[in-house]
């Protein structure tokens, strides 16, 4: 049996290298970006009003000018215009080009307008270009905006759009099966015996794979027969680059899992992890170093294993190190975990005014006791190496939303 460490060191090892695909912008949605963004011209473009006001000569201003005549009026999407007088000034829009002959622009709440004319509040502070947003300012022609590999969100959206790039290199999300195992369940639809339950595992992973944007997926449920299971992971081994079981991986007489996988080719890295719950993960990889990860059966275990090694694992092939984003949340109240033991422990958390996040211990039954994680956010993980758990510390945080 592995330590925690040793087991996500193991997996992200074998992480796929996932290749890149080409996607429409306005069809994103939480892609990871494979080439660079350069700048096809500066930006801004031109020199760019920033305010609803009028535009004017600096140095008239500074030797005292306070009324301009309105001389002309300058829209945002019209060719630049030029203030002829200097001793005038142009009405000018959010967006539009800075006129020819203005370095300043002064907003209407300043200025007093009648008979033509503007009049500039005394007192007022004026900079040159005050109010321009300059050309070049946050980037000039050619700059890498981006070197890619970044989580694409709605910023990058805008900045893809404003650079021309319609269509952009993403990384290629795997192909996923979702397999659950087991002749007590039942399809959702159907009333169960008084020995059986509806299937949920299997739910709840697609769930949490489809908020992480990993939508390829394709699900199955097999019984405890042995023959069913290695034809049907024979073909699912085939279509597939991830695959994800749920039961059948323990030491019970009808757990044929990781017999079935072995006899197939998959290699086995490890079976069991000194954790609680979900002791009995399984890994193997098999040819073009398929993953496949055999989860336990308890829903509780099941979930919890999903978040803490597949997602992380099925970020870092598509190029993104989940390890350098995990938050953290200080415990609200002192814990006592007496196994040498990894434990994941559910969590309610809070986020507080002073920037802190917190967690609360959320009581289960056992690690078959899904109905009690509706009230948790997710799970903070405690060392192996102590078993007494102070309030106040800090603890990685994982999010079932995350």
């Amino acid at each position: 049996m592995i330590s925690v460490k040793e087991a996500e060191e193991v997996i992200l090892s074998h992480s796929l290298a996932a290749d890149f695909t080409v996607v429409d912008i306005r069809e994103i949605q939480g892609e990871v970006l494979r080439q660079p963004i350069v700048a096809d011209r500066d930006y801004p473009p031109f020199n760019r009003v920033a305010m609803d006001g009028i535009a004017i000569s600096y140095s008239r201003w500074k030797e005292g000018r306070l009324t301009y005549p309105i001389e002309n009026c300058q829209r945002a999407g019209e060719p630049q215009k030029v203030l002829e007088n200097a001793d005038s000034c142009i009405e000018v829009m959010t967006g539009a080009t800075l006129p020819e002959g203005a370095d300043a622009v002064v907003r209407y709440e300043d200025v007093h307008i009648a008979d033509g004319s503007a009049v500039i509040d005394g007192g007022l502070d004026l900079k040159r270009m005050q109010n321009v947003h300059t050309r070049g300012a946050d980037c000039s022609k050619g700059d890498v905006i981006d070197t890619g590999y970044n989580v694409l969100n709605a910023p990058y959206s805008a900045i893809l759009a404003a650079v021309g790039l319609s269509k952009v290199q993403v990384s290629r999300r795997p192909a996923i099966s979702v397999v659950s195992t087991g002749d007590e369940l039942v399809r959702v639809s159907d009333t169960p015996s008084d020995f059986q339950i509806r299937q949920s595992n299997s739910d709840a992973l697609m769930s949490s794979l489809r908020a992480n944007g990993f939508n390829n997926i394709h699900n199955y449920h097999l019984h405890d027969d042995e023959d069913e299971i290695s034809s049907a992971l024979s073909e699912i081994l085939q279509s597939s680059d991830v695959i994800i079981i749920s039961g059948g991986v323990s030491k019970g007489k009808f757990d044929f899992i990781p017999g079935a996988l072995i006899k197939l080719g998959v290699q086995e890295l490890f079976h069991k992890v000194k954790q609680r719950p979900g002791k009995p993960l399984w890994f193997g990889v098999a040819e073009e170093n398929k993953m496949v990860f055999g989860l336990p059966g308890n829903p509780n275990s099941s979930l919890i294993c999903l978040h803490r090694y597949v997602l992380p694992s099925l970020w870092k092939s598509i190029g993104i190190n989940l390890a350098e984003l995990r938050p953290y949340a200080v415990l609200e109240e002192d814990y006592k975990f007496e196994k040498e033991l990894t434990c994941f422990l559910p969590v309610k958390i809070t986020y507080r005014d002073d920037g802190t996040t917190t967690a609360r211990p959320i009581t289960l039954s056992g690690s078959g006791d899904f109905t009690s994680l509706a009230t948790s956010s997710g799970f903070i993980e405690l060392s192996e190496e102590q078993n007494y758990f102070k309030r106040g510390n800090a603890f990685p945080l994982y999010l079932w939303r995350g």
